[in-house]
């Protein structure tokens, strides 16, 4: 999860507290999203997905194995 959120944020050009202010949380909280230490409520996942101009479901959604 934290590499495609962290991809997707570089992608953009914005830093960790920026994406924060984007999607009202604190910065600390998103820190730990990205990271994985912290699963976000769907409520904050699409906050943070709008901010990214992305969906839930490619920043968080399941990977499919590549076999």
């Amino acid at each position: 999860m934290e590499t495609r959120l962290k991809s997707k944020r570089r992608e953009v050009g914005l830093t960790q507290a920026g994406i924060a202010r984007k999607a009202s949380t604190t910065e600390r909280n998103y820190r730990r999203i990205e990271s994985g230490t912290q699963i976000p409520n769907a409520h904050t996942a699409n906050l943070i997905a709008q901010a990214l101009s992305s969906t839930v479901e490619e920043l968080f959604g399941r990977r499919e194995n590549a076999s």
